[in-house]
């Protein structure tokens, strides 16, 4: 498994939505941490069940969205940085 970092996990996240902050008039290089996609009407609820599936395909993980807190799972900084620690690659897997 290799690593991944934060600002992958966020680059994919504004590609996928780039249509949407264009239509909100957003350009994605100045998106805050704090933009939380679900508030903003980037995505509906049926969105996040649609990114969740997203980002796991894109990356080959599996969330467990209890360790994240509910009202950080649609706030890109937040969820970029949670989706990046689960493919944290384990002691046995680095070869340590």
């Amino acid at each position: 498994m290799t690593s991944l970092n934060s600002t992958e996990v966020r680059q994919f996240l504004l590609a996928k939505y780039s249509k949407q902050l264009s239509a909100m008039r957003v350009q994605p290089a100045e998106v805050p941490d704090d933009f939380d996609l679900f508030l903003r009407g980037v995505i509906d609820s049926f969105g996040i069940i649609e990114m969740v599936g997203s980002v796991e395909e894109q990356f080959g993980i599996e969330l467990d969205l209890s360790n994240l807190d509910a009202e950080q799972m649609t706030i890109l900084g937040p969820l970029s940085r949670y989706v990046a620690k689960m493919r944290v690659p384990t002691r046995s897997e680095s070869g340590a």
